[in-house]
């Protein structure tokens, strides 16, 4: 939950940790932690959060000849990156295809004990990355968990409470509909779609927080501490997935964090990418429901499990075009957008 933010409007990511550098006043309430989740004295809280003020604001009076570095190369995991795609189409779009119409056209068997492999192979990758990433959030160090005191054993980021949401409705679905003894090869034709309508849903909700200014009130969305101002998930996800899956740790959440916090067109881009995911997401997987339910089942269970891909497909190319013409963009007009904020 979110609370709107009343009055004048602070820099983005700036979180109740944050330092007047006039009155020298600082507030310790969201002290980052030193790795097991223990309280930290207030000596080691103070030094923690001057270094982070001296990151994201750079105290009011140095100025960036260009936008801070993320120092994370996509060129340099371009392997496990391809590997990573071809698993998770794998599961999501050739398996579930082949061998329904493999199953159904090419054997005798009864349509109960197909489905039942299909559903028992699905979640392969995605559990598998979930424990992997999920492992390395809870390990004695706090290398890879969000910063400003993530707690160890319950402090998953964004991305991990995100992706399980859909994740477990999906497989809900396949469970509970490959139960009879026949089962429905359109209600079996759902849970992609359905995960789409459901990840678009929470975008679609902290797209509106975030616009607005508004203030997380009852929980942190990874290095975004309570009573900071809601980011965009987009930003969660850049953040968690590059600093956990891509092994970017701290360092990358603090170039990120600062990053964010001082660039107005890296912001305006992350929420630009939200609603550009959100809503489509939710109209295609809403289109696709009703396309499943219209046609027949050998056509409605090709939609289900091979529409999404290539919609994600078309999605993540646009992304990529139109993230690196914006951020050549943002390199290029720094200076002058500097000054003009000056």
């Amino acid at each position: 939950m979110a609370e709107k933010h009343d009055g004048e409007h602070a820099t983005p990511g700036t979180m109740s940790q944050n330092i007047s550098v006039a009155g020298g006043e600082k507030n310790l309430e969201a002290a980052p932690g030193n790795g097991d989740g223990s309280t930290i004295t207030p000596l080691e809280a103070e030094a923690s959060i001057e270094r982070s003020n001296s990151m994201t604001q750079r105290d009011g009076r140095e100025k960036l000849d260009e936008p801070p570095a993320l120092p994370f190369n996509l060129r340099d995991h371009k392997l496990s990156l391809s590997i990573f795609a071809l698993l998770a189409l794998a599961e999501c779009c050739f398996i579930p295809i082949s061998l329904y119409y493999g199953l159904s056209k090419g054997t005798n068997m009864r349509s109960g004990i197909y489905f039942a492999i299909i559903t028992s192979l699905f979640g392969f990758v995605s559990g598998y990355e979930f424990g992997i990433r999920g492992w390395r959030l809870i390990r004695p160090t706090d290398e890879y968990r969000p910063l400003f005191g993530s707690p160890r054993f319950w402090g998953f980021d964004s991305t991990q409470y995100v992706m399980m949401i859909p994740f477990t409705v999906m497989t809900i679905i396949l469970i509970i509909f490959s139960i009879p003894h026949y089962p429905s090869v359109k209600a079996l034709s759902l849970p992609m779609p359905v995960g789409m309508i459901n990840l678009g849903v929470m975008f679609v909700m902290n797209g509106w927080a975030a616009q607005h200014g508004w203030r997380l009130m009852y929980f942190r969305l990874s290095s975004h501490v309570k009573n900071s101002i809601c980011p965009p998930l987009t930003f969660c996800l850049m953040e968690d997935v590059c600093a956990v899956d891509g092994k970017g740790g701290k360092k990358y959440r603090q170039a990120a964090l600062a990053r964010y916090n001082v660039s107005p067109r890296f912001r305006a881009l992350l929420m630009q990418l939200l609603w550009f995911w959100s809503i489509p997401a939710i109209l295609v997987g809403a289109g696709l429901i009703v396309v499943i339910y219209l046609c027949s089942d050998d056509v409605a269970y090709g939609v289900g499990w091979g529409a999404p891909s290539v919609w994600v497909g078309i999605w993540i190319l646009i992304t990529v075009i139109w993230v690196q013409r914006a951020l050549r963009i943002e390199k290029g007009t720094w200076k002058l957008d500097q000054a003009g904020s000056a």
